[in-house]
């Protein structure tokens, strides 16, 4: 009995899981679509973690209230810590023990873990993230801002506030030269001057490197990084009281304090709005991301709604196959159009740190 009110929880909001368990028990009988969701809901992610859960248990609520839908949506949850070696634990409990339809993982950790396991074992995988090494097969699917659409995004500022000279500072990680490239090319082809500047994770002083920036000929600086980094050079720059506008490439979502960047500019991943943020509670909180697993979970429960399958759950062919025949899709953060690979592509937009959070730019 425990282990089953425990799984019913797990479906549900970790905060509303009384109020909204009535639901869960009197879910009707239709066949049941299971979906194994892998979060971070603990440690330096468990912000980012817990709002993209909400986002989810909102979508599949929403989803499961419509008396017409042939399936019933079953969200299970578990806390990856975003640690590989957990996501690992948890992908294959949710093959072998719970026998899933649909995996969803979250970051590029865990992405990189599910998305074989989809592949051998012909399930759909949604990650969240942009690693083109995930889309390995016809079962993986991701759904974020593109490095394209970043740098669009990028470009976009800078013309809006008259920059002709830019400092692009950035971190030795991941996948800063995929970004830094193409971002390169469009600001030659639009003729904005830039000096690029790299530092290693682990660097603790960068106090140079902004006495540099302060004799740079640049009206912007541009950076990307994460933490704890991100913090450190931040810090450095405000010290320093450097005169010039600063933007982060979809840095700000993940830091923890907002106050020290304040008046500064996030450029990459859409904002989740206000409605919402006050209808999942997570308004004062951090909402980064959520938008896009939102939007995610209402794309899985379309795909299996309206894949053929003689009235059947669909098999994991018929959905991919359903999802590749439409290249555009609706969702909260407006139109999305998926590739030929599997990858999502949405807009990007600009937000401004003000009063300790994250708001819309308003031109």
């Amino acid at each position: 009995m425990k282990k089953l009110l425990l799984s019913l929880c797990m479906i549900l909001s970790l905060t509303a899981c009384k109020d909204e368990q009535k639901e869960a028990t009197s879910a009707p009988e239709k066949p049941v679509v299971k979906i194994g969701t892998s979060l971070p809901l603990t440690g330096n992610m468990g912000a980012i973690g817990y709002a993209a859960q909400q986002a989810l248990v909102a979508a599949f609520n929403e989803v499961n209230s419509n008396p017409n839908n042939k399936f019933y949506y079953q969200l299970l949850i578990e806390n990856d810590q975003m640690e590989a070696k957990l996501v690992n634990n948890i992908a294959n409990k949710y093959i072998y023990q719970d026998h899933v339809d649909v995996l969803i993982s979250f970051f590029s950790v865990a992405g990189r873990v599910v998305a074989p396991l989809a592949a051998q074992h012909k399930i759909i995988n949604f990650n969240f993230g942009y690693s083109p090494e995930v889309l390995q097969s016809k079962y993986n699917f991701q759904n974020f801002t593109t490095f394209n659409a970043e740098n669009d995004a990028t470009i976009n500022f800078l013309k809006s506030k008259n920059v002709q000279n830019v400092d692009l500072l950035f971190q030795n990680i991941g996948a800063a030269d995929q970004l830094l490239e193409p971002l390169k090319e469009l600001l030659e082809q639009n003729g904005i001057g830039y000096e690029v500047h790299r530092f290693n994770k682990g660097e603790k002083d960068f106090s140079i490197l902004v006495a540099k920036l302060q004799s740079s000929p640049s009206q912007a600086v541009v950076i990307y990084a994460f933490e704890p980094e991100e913090d450190i050079l931040t810090k450095e720059i405000r010290l320093q009281k450097l005169d010039k506008i600063i933007a982060y490439n979809d840095g700000l979502p993940m830091t923890n304090n907002y106050e020290i960047y304040e008046g500064y500019y996030n450029i990459g991943s859409i904002m989740l709005p206000l409605e919402q943020q006050k209808a999942w509670g997570l308004e004062g909180k951090n909402s980064a991301y959520s938008i896009y697993m939102y939007d995610t979970g209402k794309i899985i429960a379309e795909a299996y709604e309206n894949a053929p399958s003689a009235g059947k759950i669909p098999t994991s062919d018929e959905v991919s196959d359903y999802l590749h025949s439409r290249s555009q899709y609706k969702g909260l953060v407006g139109d999305l159009r998926l590739d030929e690979r599997g990858q999502f592509h949405s807009r990007g937009e600009t937000t401004i740190v003000k009063d300790g959070k994250m708001s819309l730019l308003e031109e």
